[in-house]
């Protein structure tokens, strides 16, 4: 016993070495301010918000993010953590703005703590150039993350991914309402309690009903409900919806709803979990019909052609805000290398469309 734990401590040791080498190498390669004087059209008083979970109109949508000009990306990385316990990497990065003032929910992922993951939350006043984290906002006894956040009726809500750190397995789909925004959330109701793997679930206002997607990577499923804080949403009934397209059947962002389909982000997990994002339109979702199509411009987020940069190895999440008749995009990535440096390298950065 002695020396498995001896091997184990080890183990630790080389791991928490390779995570910092590779903290010290990608983050001295952020993204330069190539253009400063830029940096002042997304600064100084902002109205808008997030996209609401019900359909509505837009000139155009968020297919071709591209960073920001003037902007340092990524950011927000672990480092800004680094006075709350020693964070590993942020990552799912949902925005709401109100009044001028952008409010971040992200997950903060910290190796070697029980359970490893929490929801945090930050704020900026000039339009997500710069972050201040406030604090941790949800945790709970499971490993969290992807906190989706939307408003409806005057309330927010979010629906935050919950699994069991130990197996890997999904817990309850548990929906929390935000009883002081945005540092109070309450559960209110359990939509879904899956026999099996369910993550990332969004959930959307469309014909009339409430309607949750989620996936495993491999395959997709819905289920729809007509009021919102409701336990036990009914099944589609031909889950699942999607059989057998790791190339998309797990959620990566916020869906743009409009009048007849829904824009859907989709990780990439052929080749490796989230190794690229893809777009799909849902083009028909009853309660028995389930069609949608990849779009033409997909993948909409792809790794920078960069050997070790903060988005050189994968990017998987895309939260697109509309905001004084444009798209600010919150994304995350992955740096390159991973074999040499680890896999636990997750930052968020700031993109336009």
């Amino acid at each position: 016993m002695s020396s498995r734990r001896a091997l184990f401590r080890r183990d630790s040791v080389v791991h928490d070495l390779r995570w910092k080498a590779g903290e010290v190498v990608t983050r001295g390669r952020r993204s330069a301010r190539t253009d400063p004087a830029s940096a002042a059209t997304t600064t100084g008083e902002t109205t808008g918000t997030t996209i609401p979970p019900t359909p509505r109109d837009f000139p155009h949508e968020p297919l071709s993010p591209r960073p920001v000009r003037g902007v340092n990306n990524p950011v927000l990385t672990a480092d800004a953590l680094s006075g709350r316990g020693g964070a590993t990497f942020v990552a799912d990065p949902f925005c709401f703005v109100d009044d001028g003032t952008w409010h971040l929910f992200f997950e903060i992922f910290t190796m070697h703590r029980d359970p490893p993951a929490v929801i945090g939350h930050a704020g900026s006043r000039d339009a997500g150039a710069t972050w201040s984290v406030s604090d941790a906002v949800l945790r709970t006894d499971t490993h969290l993350a992807f906190p989706y956040v939307f408003e409806w009726e005057g309330s927010y809500y979010m629906l935050p991914d919950r699994w069991d750190h130990v197996d890997g397995e999904p817990r309850d789909i548990k929906l929390y309402q935000a009883s002081r925004f945005p540092d109070s959330w309450t559960e209110v109701a359990t939509l879904v309690s899956p026999t099996h793997r369910l993550n990332d679930v969004v959930a959307v206002r469309y014909d009339d009903r409430w309607w949750a997607i989620g996936g495993d990577g491999r395959n997709l499923y819905a289920y729809y409900s007509d009021e919102l804080a409701a336990d036990d949403w009914t099944p589609h009934a031909d889950n699942p919806v999607v059989a057998d397209r790791p190339s998309g059947a797990r959620p990566g962002g916020r869906p743009i709803v409009g009048r007849d389909r829904i824009l859907l982000y989709l990780q990439d997990c052929a080749a490796s979990y989230g190794s690229q994002l893809r777009a799909f339109e849902v083009t028909r979702l009853t309660p028995e019909r389930y069609a949608d199509r990849e779009h033409p411009r997909s993948p909409v987020l792809t790794p920078e052609d960069d050997l070790i940069g903060w988005n050189a190895g994968k990017m998987h999440h895309l939260d697109a805000v509309y905001v004084d008749g444009e798209w600010r995009c919150l994304v995350d990535g992955n740096i390159g290398l991973q074999r040499v440096f680890g896999n636990q390298h997750w930052s968020i950065g700031l993109f336009e469309a």
